[in-house]
């Protein structure tokens, strides 16, 4: 599969619109995905079911497809992974999820926390400082 960025200079290259067809303008399925953020970090289904207090079998289903994680399981694993916002909100939109809103006290705590590299657990800190539960 094409980077986005592999894309992106295709696009602008091309003399003809016919770059357009092809598999290549599709997303990734959500095990694909989260295998390959793993993979980008250099972690191991373990390690994620570790750091995120997960049930053995329930974590490696998350990655295996057939379990769906929840939007609230998403954001603790985009923390985890130290991802900026615009992947934690490509993650929560490859799983189905709705994307984090600004407006919203919730999703701007957590907005923050990606912005500024808060982990887990000080993001979690943060979310019960302002009256909102945490992320699991």
């Amino acid at each position: 599969m094409k980077s986005t960025q592999e894309l992106e200079h295709q696009i602008r290259e091309s003399p003809t619109p016919q770059v357009l067809v092809g598999g290549d303008y599709t997303l990734p399925s959500l095990p694909i995905y989260l295998n390959s953020l793993l993979h980008r970090h250099g972690l191991t289904v373990q390690d994620v079911v570790v750091a995120c207090n997960l049930d053995r079998s329930y974590g490696y289903q998350l990655f295996n497809g057939t379990r769906h994680p929840s939007r609230e399981l998403l954001l603790r694993l985009a923390l985890l992974l130290k991802l900026g916002e615009d992947e934690a909100q490509r993650l929560l939109k490859i799983a189905g999820r709705q994307p984090l809103y600004a407006r919203n006290r919730r999703d701007a705590a957590v907005l923050y926390a990606l912005t500024h590299g808060l982990t887990a657990e000080e993001t979690d800190e943060l979310l019960e400082s302002l009256g909102e539960g945490a992320l699991l």
